[in-house]
C-alpha cells in the first residue's frame, strides 16, 4: 500500500515538472504522449488503493485499463521520434480487451482480475518503445555530423535500456502469473506488486532526465528541418545540403564509400511557368523533390540548389549504379506527374564522383558542367564526368 501511494505521488510530482518545463515549452509529439503516459500512470496505482473496498469491482479493472493506456502512450511517444503516427485504435480495442478480462474475472474479490493479458501487453507495448529507440540511436549515429547529437543519443540509450528492461520485467511476470499463480511464493518474491513497484519507481527516476532532453531535442529537430528544408519542395535548401554533402565527404575518408554527386535541372522549366502558370511548375517542382526523397537511401541527401536545379549526394555507387538510380528517379518522377495530371517533363543530369583532396565545391562544379553538356546534348539525359569514366568508355 505505501509503495503505491509513493508510485502515485512520484507519478503526479514528475507529471508536473515534465508538463511545466518540457511540454509546454516545446508542444513536441513526444513530450506531449509522454506527459499522457504519466497521467495514466499517477491513476493507475491510486485506483488500486480502493483493493478490498465496495469500489473494487470498478476501479481495479479501470486501474488495469489505465495501465495499458500508459504503457500504449510510451510506444506512442517513441514512435513520433522516428516521425510515425499513433494508433489510438488499437490502444482503446486492446484496453476494451484487458477491460473486459478483467471484468469476467470475479474483479469484486480477485485483485489480480485481468491481470494476465495486461502483463502481456506492457511486456509488447515497452517492447516496441525499446525498439523503436534503438532505430532511432541507430539513424542518429550514422549521421554525418552528429556533433549537436550526443545528448540526445545517450538520452535514447537510457530509455532504451529502461524500456527494454520493463518489457522482459513484465514479460517474466506474465510468465510467472500463468505457470504459478500470483499466490505463489516465487511470483511474489520476483515479480509481485512490491517488486514491481519499486522497478516501476526507479526506472521512471532513471529515465526522467533523458525524456525531457528527448522531447526538446524533438522540438530542436524540427526548426533545424523546417530551415534546412525549402519550403516548396521539402528537400534540403542549397546551404543545408552543401553542409550535408561536405560532411559525407569528409566522412567518406572513415567509411571508405564512393560518393557521387548528381545535379539535376529540370528541361525547358520557363516554357512550364509560361504556358501553364506558376502554379503548375512549383506543382512540377514538388514533384521532382518528392520522387528524390522517395528514391534515397539511408544516409543520402537530395536538396535545390535553386530555381529548377537541384543536387543529390549518393553513397556507394558506380557511374553505372548511378545512371540506373537515375533511371529510377525518372521513372518515380514519371508516375507523379501522370498522377497529379502534371505536364510531362524530362531532366538532364550530370554526374561526378569524390575523388581524393575533393571538396563539395570541386565536386558540384565538375557535375554541374557535366550537367550542361547533357543540356547541349539533346537534354533528358545523363552526363558523366569524364574523369569518372574508364578508359575507352564515353560519357
Amino acid at each position: 500500500m505505501t509503495l503505491r501511494i509513493t508510485l502515485g505521488i512520484v507519478s503526479l510530482v514528475v507529471l508536473a515538472l515534465f508538463w511545466v518545463g518540457v511540454y509546454r515549452p516545446t508542444r513536441s509529439p513526444f513530450a506531449g504522449w509522454w506527459t499522457m503516459s504519466l497521467v495514466w500512470s499517477s491513476i493507475g496505482p491510486l485506483l488500486l488503493l480502493l483493493n478490498g473496498t465496495p469500489a473494487q469491482v470498478i476501479t481495479n479493472p479501470v486501474s488495469s485499463m489505465t495501465t495499458v493506456w500508459g504503457a500504449f502512450s510510451v510506444w506512442f511517444a517513441t514512435r513520433s521520434l522516428r516521425g510515425r503516427g499513433a494508433h489510438p485504435r488499437w490502444m482503446v480495442g486492446v484496453s476494451v480487451v484487458v477491460l473486459v478480462a478483467a471484468f469476467f474475472d470475479d474483479p469484486a474479490t480477485n485483485t489480480w482480475a485481468g491481470n494476465g493479458p495486461m502483463f502481456a501487453v506492457m511486456a509488447t507495448c515497452f517492447g516496441l518503445a525499446a525498439w523503436d529507440m534503438f532505430r532511432v540511436w541507430q539513424d542518429r549515429r550514422e549521421l554525418p555530423d552528429r556533433r549537436n547529437d550526443e545528448e540526445a543519443l545517450v538520452a535514447l540509450i537510457v530509455s532504451g535500456l529502461a524500456a527494454a528492461l520493463l518489457s522482459a520485467f513484465y514479460g517474466l511476470r506474465t510468465l510467472l502469473f500463468v505457470a504459478l499463480g500470483p499466490e505463489s511464493e516465487v511470483f511474489t518474491a520476483v515479480v509481485g506488486t512490491g517488486p514491481t513497484t519499486i522497478v516501476l519507481q526507479v526506472c521512471l527516476v532513471a529515465v526522467t532526465f533523458t525524456v525531457s532532453a528527448l522531447g526538446y531535442d524533438q522540438r530542436t529537430q524540427e526548426l533545424r528541418r523546417q530551415v534546412a528544408h525549402d519550403d516548396l519542395t521539402h528537400v534540403l535548401g542549397r546551404a543545408a545540403w552543401m553542409d550535408g554533402a561536405r560532411a559525407l565527404i569528409e566522412n567518406r575518408v572513415r567509411s571508405g564509400d564512393s560518393i557521387a554527386i548528381v545535379v539535376a535541372d529540370i528541361d525547358h522549366f520557363k516554357a512550364i511557368n509560361d504556358s501553364r502558370g506558376h502554379a503548375v511548375g512549383d506543382a512540377v517542382l514538388l514533384a521532382f523533390g518528392t520522387a528524390m526523397a522517395d528514391v534515397l537511401q539511408r544516409g543520402e541527401i537530395a536538396g535545390r540548389l535553386g530555381g529548377e536545379e537541384f543536387a543529390l549526394a549518393l553513397i556507394g555507387v558506380d557511374a553505372d549504379a548511378a545512371r540506373r538510380r537515375m533511371d529510377e528517379l525518372n521513372d518515380r518522377l514519371t508516375w507523379l506527374l501522370r498522377t497529379d495530371r502534371l505536364p510531362a517533363t524530362t531532366v538532364s543530369y550530370g554526374i561526378s564522383h569524390v575523388r581524393e583532396r575533393d571538396t563539395v565545391e570541386m565536386v558540384v562544379e565538375r557535375a554541374d558542367a557535366a550537367m550542361y553538356r547533357a543540356k547541349q546534348s539533346g537534354r533528358d539525359t545523363v552526363v558523366v564526368d569524364g574523369a569518372d569514366q574508364p578508359p575507352g568508355s564515353s560519357a
